[in-house]
Parts: C-alpha cells; sequence; structure tokens
C-alpha cells in the first residue's frame, strides 16, 4: 500500500472515531474536530455513507449499524469464547453480581462479555475500553507481562488519572504488579470509577500465555473480602483453563 492510500485509509478511519466520539455530528463539527479540511471530509463520508459505515440524518452523520455486524463478528472470533460466557454466566448468578470476561488489545483490556442478572444492567459494558493501570483485568494482565514488555508498555503509555485513587506513580505500579503475582489476583480499588470496586483473575491459555481474564465487580459495600471473592474466581478459572486443555489436545 502506498502513502497516499495509507493517508486515505487513516482519514477514513479517524472520521469514524470522530463520530463515534460526538455520537453524532454535522459535516462542519467534525471538521473542526478532526481538523480535516471540509471538502477532503465530505468526501470520505460519501464513501462511507455509500459502504454503509455510516448514515445521515437530519444533516448529521452517525455510525451505522453494519459496524454493529463487524463488532459482532470480532466478537465471537473466538469459538472459545462461549464456553467463557456460559461459566461468567453460571457465576453472575452465583454470587448476584457483575462477571465480566476481558481480553488485552493494543495495551487496553476490552470487555467481551458482561454477565449479570440485574436485566437493566445486562451488556452496559460489552465494548468498554479500559487503561491497563487503572482496571482489575487490566493489572492481571499487566502482571503476566515480561519484564522487557512490561517497560515498553511504562514508556509508552501515560498512567492516567481517572480517580483520586488511580495509581499513577510507575513505581508503585511496579509494586502492585507484584502483590498481584503473588496473591494470583487484582483488585480495583476504585480507581478506573467512583463507586466501583473489582477483583481479576488472569485465565490461562494451555500454553501458559494470556487468554483473558475474568472479573467480578460491584460497589464496595457487596465485595468487602477480596480473597473470598478471588477464591470464586479461581474455582471458575480452573474449570475454564481444564476445558481449554482438553479442547487442544482433542
Amino acid at each position: 500500500m502506498g502513502k497516499e492510500s495509507r493517508k486515505t485509509s487513516e482519514t477514513s478511519l479517524l472520521t469514524l472515531e470522530a463520530i463515534c466520539d460526538l455520537d453524532s455530528a454535522s459535516l462542519t463539527e467534525i471538521a473542526e474536530y478532526t481538523g480535516i479540511p471540509v471538502s477532503t471530509l465530505h468526501t470520505h463520508l460519501q464513501t462511507l455513507q455509500q459502504m454503509e459505515y455510516v448514515i445521515r440524518e437530519d444533516q448529521e452523520y452517525k455510525l451505522g449499524m453494519k459496524l454493529f455486524h463487524l463488532g459482532e463478528k470480532a466478537r465471537w472470533r473466538d469459538d472459545r469464547y462461549q464456553l467463557v460466557k456460559e461459566k461468567a454466566w453460571e457465576l453472575a448468578n452465583r454470587v448476584g453480581e457483575e462477571v465480566n470476561f476481558a481480553i488485552e488489545e493494543n495495551n487496553r483490556m476490552v470487555i467481551v462479555f458482561d454477565e449479570t442478572t440485574a436485566p437493566s444492567d445486562e451488556g452496559f459494558q460489552v465494548g468498554r475500553y479500559f487503561d491497563l493501570h487503572s482496571s482489575a483485568c487490566g493489572k492481571a494482565a499487566l502482571a503476566e507481562f515480561s519484564d522487557a514488555k512490561l517497560e515498553r508498555f511504562l514508556e509508552c503509555r501515560e498512567l492516567t488519572a481517572h480517580t483520586d485513587n488511580t495509581i499513577t506513580d510507575r513505581g508503585d505500579l511496579r509494586t502492585e504488579l507484584k502483590t498481584i503475582q503473588e496473591q494470583g489476583y487484582a483488585v480495583n480499588k476504585q480507581e478506573e470509577l467512583e463507586g466501583l470496586r473489582a477483583i481479576a483473575v488472569v485465565i490461562n491459555e494451555p500454553d501458559g500465555g494470556v487468554f483473558g481474564t475474568l472479573d467480578i465487580s460491584g460497589p464496595p459495600y457487596r465485595l468487602p473480602d477480596d480473597e473470598v471473592t478471588a477464591k470464586r474466581l479461581q474455582s471458575v478459572v480452573s474449570e475454564i483453563e481444564s476445558a481449554l486443555v482438553s479442547e487442544s489436545e482433542s
């Protein structure tokens, strides 16, 4: 792909991300947000509209449902995710709290499944991104990084403060990761969102790599004992890992 083609693709993708950030927006608003000239932007929006990635209503552009279709394809790209979803649902019913399955991609965690017994909350976190340093699932994944990979991460990523509890010092994060390695689980002490506590455990691939993470989250007053919650997670994770081994051997 030539330089011009890469630039064209980048402009189209930036346009999609801008519409996502703005929810819906006019041509002028997208141009102001992105800094892309109106004439150039108009051409890209026409193409995106023709390809059904965006729609236009009342002079505003919105994301098209084709992206939802592609997202669902990505969500089910690994057949083994179904096993995790079933186990997460069973655990959510036992503990009466939200259970999430997340994977690490491009130095962020993304929620693949969000199982809960509350119909009003069903799936509200699916597709949501979390920073590695401020979430239980992220810190659990970070604790599995090699020393070299962790240092590369710390060199290129800012440890943004989302709440007063967020770890923003690299030395403090390293200490936290050592604790996670020793105890076998990670805790989010309202570091990502005020009023949200979570405990996460890594799910390992048969070869030892990280398949994903499983966490239980809820208000702090409903998750007072980290060890009890962690043991519930570890029991389910052991079942999942055994099933993954059996599948790899079949």
